[in-house]
């Protein structure tokens, strides 16, 4: 299951260096507008200590974590639903996005320019959604405009019109669509249908001077980008002393990493063999016919049933042969629901 999160926000607010930290990958960071056109997109590996622990009970020839694909977007400034700085390319690749992480610059630092001369971040936010929800509108109000000729052919089509009308009557109070809660199962159903930007799952991360990174009541991430970014660059046994010393037991990037799983209502399932050791990610809620189709899609198709084992059980007992004799080894039909780190093994015709 491919995972793609959206780092947007104004120019100079830390995103390409965010993504840097991210990937390790070198992307143009210099200090002026638009420096990021063409969006630069790196696969990012998520931390899951449960994998090693398999690989101590199976030795492996090769471990695969999960991961999330990061795309660093062109900066947004005001105007841009309207073609402004370069606004409609930003906003076209947005839509491929499952998740948007807005990143705000919450420090000071003359010698960093700003687009709007101030730092002002519950303003800098305001704008950005702004943009999303005119651009979220002019959408809409094309989709009335077209469905009036369907409805001449199909009265049915008079359910998606009354979905347009109250998208518009949403986005036009300056609400994005994913925060308002009169859409009832239905509608949410529909609307995913079109792709609306502001329907998307967000998160907000605030760019501050604080080095141990934190989640507040709201579930806005706080972190310190450059911090961050340094982190990267240490090797992994100076980094984990480094972070001791300072008392952080977690670092901003692994926090953001596992808050976007959260975030989408993800999980992971396993697969261990001498092979490889393998972390899949699934929707929470998956059952065992579309787990498996996850790993391929002949799975799916071929479904017979699903050898499962608990990860906790699986550590407890060490492995599948003591797993069974302990009887902790349990036959799922199709219909059954995974758990997060679920050890499975698919029987398949």
């Amino acid at each position: 299951m491919s995972l793609k999160i959206g780092i947007v926000g104004m120019p100079n607010v830390g995103k390409s260096t965010l993504f840097n930290t991210l990937t390790n990958n070198s992307v143009p960071s210099e200090n002026f507008p638009f420096c990021t056109i063409d969006p630069n997109t790196g696969i990012v590996m998520v931390k899951d200590n449960r994998l090693d622990e398999l690989s101590s009970i199976t030795p492996t020839q090769k471990i695969v974590n999960a991961y999330i694909t990061f795309v660093d977007i062109a900066g947004l400034v005001r105007g841009a639903s309207k073609g402004e700085g370069l606004g409609n390319k930003f906003l076209s690749h947005i839509s491929d996005m499952d998740l948007i992480l807005e990143v705000v610059r919450d420090f000071n630092d003359k010698n960093i320019i700003h687009v709007e001369d101030t730092v002002n971040v519950e303003r800098d936010i305001d704008i950005i959604n702004t943009e999303l929800i005119l651009k979220d509108l002019e959408k809409a109000e094309k989709l009335i405009e077209g469905g009036k000729k369907i409805l001449k052919k199909d009265s049915n089509y008079s359910e998606y019109m009354d979905l347009f009308s109250k998208v518009i009557n949403i986005l036009d109070g300056g609400n994005l669509l994913i925060d308002h809660i009169d859409l009832n199962k239905r509608e949410s159903e529909l609307i995913r249908e079109f792709n609306f930007l502001t329907y998307k799952n967000f998160i907000y991360l605030y760019n501050s001077e604080d080095y141990k990174a934190y989640i507040d009541k709201n579930g806005n991430i706080y972190m310190n980008i450059l911090f961050e970014y340094e982190l990267s660059k240490m090797d992994p046994i100076s980094k984990e002393s480094f972070l001791n010393d300072l008392d952080i037991e977690i670092s901003g990037i692994d926090i953001l990493t596992r808050y976007a799983f959260d975030k989408l209502e993800l999980q992971v399932f396993f697969t261990v063999g001498e092979k490889e050791i393998r972390a899949w990610v699934i929707k929470k809620g998956t059952n065992a016919r579309d787990a498996a189709g996850v790993i391929h899609s002949d799975f799916s198709k071929n479904f017979i049933k699903m050898e499962l084992v608990s990860y906790k059980d699986f550590i407890k007992y060490q492995g599948w042969s003591n797993c069974k004799e302990s009887g902790k080894l349990k036959i799922m039909g199709a219909e059954h629901v995974l758990e997060d780190g679920d050890i499975v093994l698919v029987r398949h015709s």
